[in-house]
């Protein structure tokens, strides 16, 4: 008998490879690197220090600095003093990121929604939760 678990989790291991296909069809897209699609999914929560970006990405300082030059050469972010703290710098993105990105990120909620339209309500709520029980897994697994 096939554990179901494992199965689960080879099936898991297929979509995070169906989306790690469309976020380097989606930053080639762009014309921006995978790294840099990644620092701009952070900041759509709203705007980051550098050192913040290096920690949720898990990279080095200097490989920050130049993924922000990129994005700003692109247009797609700015670098602000904070508010709260003007010694701190923050990055955050510009309309133009926003511009660009939406056509992408529609055709995905279309294709997905096109996926999920012959379910019921009660099938797509067990979806969601079976999907917030994977992300709890991941998240207790690091």
């Amino acid at each position: 008998m096939v554990n179901h678990v494992e199965s689960l989790l080879l099936e898991t291991r297929q979509l995070y490879e169906a989306m790690y296909r469309f976020d380097a069809a989606a930053a080639a897209e762009l014309g921006i690197h995978l790294s840099d699609l990644r620092c701009v999914n952070a900041l759509e929560n709203g705007p980051l220090t550098a050192g913040a970006i290096g920690e949720r990405l898990g990279l080095t300082s200097g490989s920050v600095t130049a993924l922000i030059n990129r994005l700003e050469a692109a247009g797609f972010v700015v670098k602000r003093r904070s508010k709260a703290d003007g010694r701190q710098v923050q990055v955050q993105l510009k309309p133009k990121f926003y511009q660009q990105a939406d056509a992408i990120y529609a055709r995905l909620g279309r294709s997905v929604s096109s996926q999920f339209q012959e379910l019921s309500v009660a099938e797509i709520e067990q979806a969601i939760a079976t999907i917030n029980r994977l992300a709890a897994g991941f998240d207790q697994a690091d």
